[in-house]
């Protein structure tokens, strides 16, 4: 940094003018970029610049910021490569601290001599920060701390906390899921304004709602929901009736836009929130319960009102026709995954109301023809197994269940994306208003690579243009179709970029459709009952309210939060469920391949690890994904048993040792 030296009160304003020119001068012979921190499993880190470049940060440097951060930094060349893609050609130097997000940090209490620490509990962050004496609130060793950063180590390295509050000790009851929801700020209170608003929404009967004479008369339709047993918010329910050839697919969502107002209590907290987040045991819901389990939720018996999508089915599965409409509905059945799956499956006519098979016969073939559209036009999802978590009373897991997926759950899935596939197409249609489900395919910089596999591998191919949704839903296709390019499929499908939410109408390049926007889960998802509001606008011929970029900015950091929560606490819950487990061999398949390993999923439990390998002993290919050797190497879904060598508790890291069988 350049530092600011004290003038001299004598200085004239041509000497002033001098000095001003002279820092000028200094800082246009550096470098100078701005990008945001990124740490690393080591004490290095890198600097995502604005144009996407990650450049390296060495330790000196690393010990200066906290991931997330904005800085300016000047870049120089190191003159090294690290070897795992990373550009540590360029190395950065810190010159000017823009920003600093992380205000508040969770972690445990270490002492170590004289000092005492918290040991911040963030992914690539290893460090401990400083907490003076008046700091730590009579808090002990081992104790998990909610502290407040009073003093960034930007200057010189040493940073400093205060305590504010005591979360609990290690082994206290659910003590995982207090310290994750707090990390990542996830909130179940509501507060006195937003309860008087469910007062009020409770309060209002149907006949009030503003558009009550205008909707569709609904009720008679024979309208089903189709859930786990357990389920309580119920936002969408399905019937069908056949219409020549094919099929009347009509599907009900909950319409809780019908009473919550844009800016009002309980929107501002369900775009904070973005989505409920589905922690192991536990729901941390987007509204409140009295609503989403209630006065939405489409129980059966009970009139709601919906937002309805009907659509013309043909026999071979194409969409000809769709309808949007604001109605008033009645579920006459709630039925469950396992029910409907064991009627269809197995015959047994004990499991659905008799009254609900025939429809039920229906929508399975409904649905298989929507699902063989999908197939030959679109882009079929690659199917993975459900893990459920079973917990004790302290909140660890005592089971873990593993799930294949059900014709029932098949039947609502199809249901599901053909209705936000036809709300995705409308919306694109009236530019500005809704919010799209955006997938750009892979990622910019790895296009060349896979170009030249093509080339070497499946030239018929080679020519096809990546960066297009026609282009790239070719080559997935012919992938999905040989089984002999499995592992290309798998390699290819590490190198996709993330889903986006996006006021933009892009592709969505993973389904292969044109445009994708979800409206079916409302109760759930905040993006869903955005666009509600905005396919309302549609019907009604009204301007509506789009999101501006900080809404969408605040919405797309309650979503990532919600799934980085879920997916810290497994991993969290799975290190000690391991940690009870005795000696045993695993079977596993390989998920991941580095040029350190290999990463390795159990069949049984989805529990995921690292098998550490020795990377003089193989050959790396970092576009294939494949390490190589004389004696043999690893592929992605390689199937390899293991057994447990290490659990680090601190790291939630958990490392695997491969069996190697005879023959």
């Amino acid at each position: 940094m350049i530092p600011d030296y004290p003038v001299s009160p004598m200085l004239d304003a041509n000497a002033l003018s001098q000095l001003t020119q002279l820092k000028q001068n200094i800082r246009a012979d550096k470098n100078l970029a701005t990008g945001t921190i990124r740490g690393s499993q080591g004490r290095f880190g890198f600097v995502t610049l604005d144009d996407g470049r990650d450049i390296f940060l060495p330790p000196d440097e690393m010990a200066r910021v906290l991931p997330g951060d904005r800085v300016e930094v000047a870049l120089g060349d190191s003159g090294e490569s690290n070897g795992e893609g990373e550009n540590r050609k360029l190395q950065a130097e810190l010159d000017k601290l823009l920003d600093s997000p992380q205000k508040v940090v969770v972690g445990q209490y270490l002492i170590r001599g004289k000092g005492h620490f918290v040991a911040v509990d963030m992914p690539q962050l290893n460090r401990w920060i400083f907490l003076p004496p008046k700091a730590r609130s009579n808090a002990k060793e081992g104790d998990y701390l909610l502290c407040r950063i009073t003093r960034h180590p930007f200057e010189d390295g040493k940073g400093q906390a205060k305590v504010t509050e005591v979360l609990g000790s290690p082994g206290e009851a659910g003590i995982e899921h207090k310290v994750t929801c707090r990390k990542y700020q996830l909130k179940g209170e509501w507060s006195k304004e937003q309860l008087q608003q469910v007062k009020e929404i409770q309060a209002r009967s149907l006949q009030q709602l503003p558009d009550y004479a205008g909707r569709a008369q609904l009720q008679q339709l024979p309208f089903v929901t189709i859930d786990s047993a357990t389920t309580m918010d119920m936002d969408d329910a399905l019937c069908v009736e056949r219409r020549g050839d094919g099929w009347q697919l009509t599907v009900a969502i909950a319409d809780p836009s019908s009473t919550i107002a844009p800016g009002t209590a309980l929107d501002k907290v369900a775009l904070k929130r973005a989505n409920t987040a589905y922690l192991p045991g536990r729901a941390i819901s987007m509204l409140p319960q009295e609503l989403s389990h209630n006065t939405y939720s489409l129980v059966p018996g009970e009139e709601r009102p919906a937002l309805v999508c009907h659509m013309q089915v043909e026999s071979d599965g194409r969409i000809s026709d769709t309808r949007f409409e604001f109605g008033l509905i009645r579920s006459h059945h709630k039925l469950s995954y396992l029910g409907v799956a064991d009627w269809l499956q197995n015959d047994n006519t004990d499991a659905v109301p008799a009254e609900c098979q025939p429809m039920l016969r229906e929508l399975a073939e409904c649905s298989h023809a929507l699902n063989r559209y999908r197939a030959e036009h679109l882009l079929l999802m690659e199917e993975r197994d459900d893990y459920y978590l079973q917990l004790d009373d302290k909140w660890h897991i005592s089971a873990i269940r593993r799930d294949q997926r059900n014709l029932a759950q098949q039947i609502v899935e199809e249901a599901m994306l053909a209705t936000n596939r036809c709300a995705g197409d409308l919306l694109a249609q009236h530019p500005g208003h809704g919010l799209f489900s955006g997938h750009g395919g892979f990622r910019p910089e790895r296009l060349e690579s896979i170009k030249a596999i093509l080339q070497q591998e499946l030239p018929q191919l080679a020519e096809l243009d990546l960066a297009t949704l026609d282009g790239y839903r070719q080559l997935i296709r012919q992938l999905q179709q040989n089984a002999d390019t499995a592992g290309l499929l798998a390699a290819f499908r590490l190198m996709l970029q993330a889903s986006e939410l996006t006021t933009e109408a892009l592709p969505h390049m993973g389904l292969g459709m044109d445009y994708y926007a979800t409206v079916t889960s409302p109760i759930r998802r905040y993006n869903d009952l955005h666009n509600h509001r905005a396919l309302r606008a549609i019907l009604e011929q009204s301007s509506g309210e789009a999101l501006n970029a900080e809404q969408l900015g605040t919405l797309q950091q309650g979503a990532s939060s919600a799934r980085q929560a879920s997916r810290d606490l497994e991993q969290w819950l799975h290190c000690l469920f391991l940690q009870q487990q005795p000696a045993a061999t695993w079977a596993g398949r390989v998920s991941r391949v580095t040029s350190q390993g290999v990463s390795v999923v159990l069949t049984d439990w989805g529990i995921n690890g690292f098998v550490k390998l020795d990377p003089k002993a193989y050959q790396f290919d970092q576009d294939r994904m494949t390490l190589s050797s004389d004696e043999g190497g690893f592929v992605l879904n390689q199937e390899v048993q293991v057994t447990l060598e290490r659990v680090d508790l601190d790291k939630k890291r958990i490392n695997f040792a491969l069996v190697v069988t005879e023959g």
